[in-house]
């Protein structure tokens, strides 16, 4: 492939050091950065308060890149470019970088038009501000490309808003959206029209004691609920198809038979099943608050006695049932501790096990969910981390067994409002749906179904179709995270905040191995027995 000849439009006299990473990036995936053009550009008006000036010198982003910002300016030969010099275009790309408006006449100054983020045509000062003093749940992102008149969007993604620390929340982003145009100069641009969210916007009127106060309120209540109220699961099976799931009047909680739960010692989650002999049979995870890990237990419905199943060496949840090509049965279950999403095959009864093989090495998947559409296998998970929530990842095969092939645009979606896999994918006249998690407020808050418009090796797109939130006159109204369509119902998941004691007692465990390592002493109280 043709390297993409790309010039930079800098606003301001200087590189931010996400910026630096960012075309660290860029030239790592093929790009060819040739000139830095310097423009007279209309600078942001300043900020309105001393406050709010130190706040900004004080909360600079940090990233990583091989070369620092004035070590990139220095390699890169500058280039003063009149507005409306009427050059003809030399570049494919030309990337603005800093916030403020692009110089009226340099949309057609190259060919691909002037890829800029979102964030900076709005001339943000403290990027994504505005939506943690506002207390808004979710923060979006955009690479947009601006041409022929026209705004397009290249890359875009939607990030659960910072609610203990703004700078966290805006390095996470920023370190994020650091790597889309290299994304783009590589796999090609996602090419939507623009909508409403792109036109530039306003400067807010910042306040920097609301936006203090609010964080203050979220670490205060989180405090609490980590001490004090504890997320508790359990599994149920709905009356009714998956299918029924997309009509938006369905009464689904009316339909539901929960377990009864046996104690607060531990819980039941994730729930999948295979039909045999008349008889359903669950797989699900057993999580245990003393030894804040999970375990893959059976049970045969409606029997709320779980049995040990599949047992591994770490943490194990998610244990996504899937039938092979032969009818052999197959569970690929989140194994994230251990690096590697897995294939390990079963009998009908769920008793015996063997491992298969690793579908993705290296790689420490969460959710790994594996279907078979259009003569193809296909694998969805996210990556363990912090954008865990937020970035979908997919393989395909033409066998189960692999070899498993990244695909092209890999991560194919970063939104946290319906990225994470939340149980098996099941098809309504003849369209595929994709149960996933909407995270948007906290883990596991609901279930977005997406109807997949695009799934090919080259491309993907899907469209959110239907919600299944928990009502509030439910005995587990805090939250669902995972559907599994089983014949003609379906297996369910809620979770309900109490207090547990082992919980507890479990969180001061990891809070002083925490800071016994902060202490350096790590090594001795890790030989004492967990809590």
């Amino acid at each position: 492939m043709t390297p993409l000849l790309i010039a930079v439009l800098l606003v301001g006299d200087s590189l931010e050091r996400w910026h630096a990473e960012c075309l660290d990036r860029l030239e790592g995936a093929g790009g060819r950065i040739e000139a830095v053009l310097t423009v007279p550009c209309r600078q942001p008006p300043p900020l309105p308060s001393a406050a709010l000036r130190w706040y900004a010198r004080r909360s600079e982003v940090g990233a990583r890149s091989r070369l620092s910002p004035d070590e990139w300016l220095a390699r890169v030969p500058r280039r003063d470019v009149a507005s409306g010099s009427g050059e003809p275009p030399e570049w494919d790309v030309v990337l603005k970088l800093g916030a403020g408006p692009v110089p009226a006449g340099l949309d057609g100054a190259a060919r691909l038009g002037v890829w800029c983020f979102a964030h900076e045509l709005a001339a943000a000062v403290l990027p994504f501000f505005d939506e943690v003093q506002r207390g808004e749940p979710v923060t979006r992102a955009a690479l947009v490309a601006l041409g022929g008149g026209q705004r397009r969007v290249l890359e875009e993604g939607y990030f659960r808003t910072a609610r203990r620390s703004y700078v966290g929340g805006r390095d996470l982003i920023l370190g994020t959206i650091a790597g889309w145009p290299a994304r783009v100069c590589a796999a090609g641009p996602a090419d939507r029209q623009a909508g409403s969210d792109d036109a530039p916007r306003a400067l807010p009127r910042l306040s920097l004691p609301r936006c203090a106060a609010r964080i203050a309120r979220n670490r205060g209540r989180l405090a609490w609920e980590r001490l004090f109220r504890h997320p508790q699961w359990n599994i149920g099976l709905a009356d009714l198809p998956a299918a029924r799931l997309l009509d938006p009047g369905v009464d689904v909680e009316a339909r539901i038979h929960w377990l009864p739960l046996q104690g607060r010692s531990s819980f039941l989650a994730d729930p999948f099943g295979v039909e045999r002999d008349g008889t359903l049979r669950v797989l699900c995870e057993r999580f245990h608050y003393g030894e804040s890990r999970g375990r893959l237990c059976a049970l045969e419905w409606p029997s709320p006695r779980p049995e040990p199943a599949l047992d591994l060496p770490v943490h194990a949840s998610y244990p996504f049932l899937v039938d092979g090509e032969s009818g052999e049965t197959f569970c690929v279950p989140e194994t994230a501790a251990a690096g590697e999403i897995a294939l390990y095959r079963t009998d009908p009864q769920l008793r015996r096990w063997s491992k298969e093989g690793v579908i993705a090495p290296d790689f420490p998947g969460v959710d790994p969910t594996v279907f078979r559409h259009e003569g193809r296998w296909w694998l969805l998970a996210t990556r363990q981390g912090p954008l865990e929530d937020v970035e979908l990842w997919a393989w395909h095969a033409p066998s189960l067994r692999g070899p498993w092939t990244p695909h092209a645009r890999n991560p194919v979606k970063s939104d946290v409002r319906g990225a994470r896999p939340a149980g098996r994918p099941f098809l309504h006249e003849g369209v595929l749906y994709r149960p996933a998690q909407d995270c948007s407020r906290s883990y596991g808050w609901r279930v977005a179904i997406q109807r997949v418009v695009d799934l090919t090796p080259a491309e993907f797109a899907e469209e959110e179709a239907a919600v299944v939130q928990a009502p509030a006159r439910s005995p587990y109204p805090s939250g669902r995270h995972t559907l599994c369509a089983v014949g003609d119902r379906t297996l369910v998941d809620g979770r309900r905040d109490v207090f547990v004691p082992a919980a507890l007692r479990a969180f001061l465990g990891i809070w002083a191995r925490d800071l016994a390592s902060r202490l350096g002493r790590h090594q001795k109280l890790s030989r004492s027995p967990r809590v």
